[in-house]
């Protein structure tokens, strides 16, 4: 987030003391803040400081965005964030640790917003300095999966007998997305049945479609077994 506000040229609203340190007189702390502000005028400082704000809002995903709706300047906000995810207590890593434990996908949610919602909650895990490794991070993915991924599901947790990787699974759960808008809905019915009359009476033709799902878990579990 720094690095963003610096490409935009933000970061200047948040460097320097947020409050007046106690070892500051007033006419010192209005003194440093004008130096701060350099040659912008008043309107030109509130507007930098509205962008910096919006440019912040943007990147927080709606989980975090919630719980800093309050903030209505780019400092409160920045010092709200800080005490979430910078603070290294323990109610910090039990919060996330919770988060992610019980992370779900809704229905119909694309796939690479939901991955980047579960990452968002690991990178913050990861900056209070708790690790979690690898497969514990491919099973959390698979579990937070909702009821459609049932087959997808079972087919990453069992059939895959060698150690699950989190990248295996991101790969293959964004191409089962790929595939399943490849193909269309015509080609969801497991069975189709059709009849035809001819001179000798009736013909009964059966036609097996093998529908979107199963397909795409039948290229899936090659996939996984090879």
């Amino acid at each position: 987030m720094r690095a963003v506000l610096i490409q935009h040229e933000l970061w200047k609203v948040l460097s320097g003391p947020y409050t007046k340190p106690s070892t500051m007189t007033d006419e010192q702390w209005a003194e440093e803040q004008k130096k701060k502000r350099g040659s912008l005028t008043d309107d030109e400082w509130e507007a930098l400081e509205l962008k910096a704000l919006s440019a912040i809002q943007l990147y927080l995903t709606p989980h975090v965005l919630r719980e800093v709706l309050d903030k209505t300047t780019a400092v409160g906000l920045w010092i709200r964030l800080e005490q979430l995810y910078m603070t290294k207590s323990l109610a910090n890593k039990i919060r996330l640790k919770e988060m992610l434990y019980t992370f779900r996908m809704a229905e119909g949610t694309p796939v690479q917003k939901h991955l980047n919602d579960f990452n968002s909650i690991v990178v913050d895990l990861e900056s209070l300095d708790v690790k979690i490794e690898d497969e514990d991070k491919a099973i959390l993915l698979v579990m937070s999966l909702p009821p459609s991924y049932k087959h997808f599901k079972e087919i990453m947790l069992y059939i895959n007998s060698d150690i699950m990787s989190f990248e295996d699974v991101k790969s293959n759960l964004l191409s089962k997305e790929k595939f399943d808008l490849n193909i269309h809905a015509d080609s969801t019915e497991g069975l189709e049945v059709r009849g035809k009359t001819t001179e000798k009476g009736m013909v009964i033709e059966v036609r097996t479609v093998l529908s979107l799902e199963i397909l795409t878990l039948v290229r899936l579990a090659i996939t996984v077994v090879n």
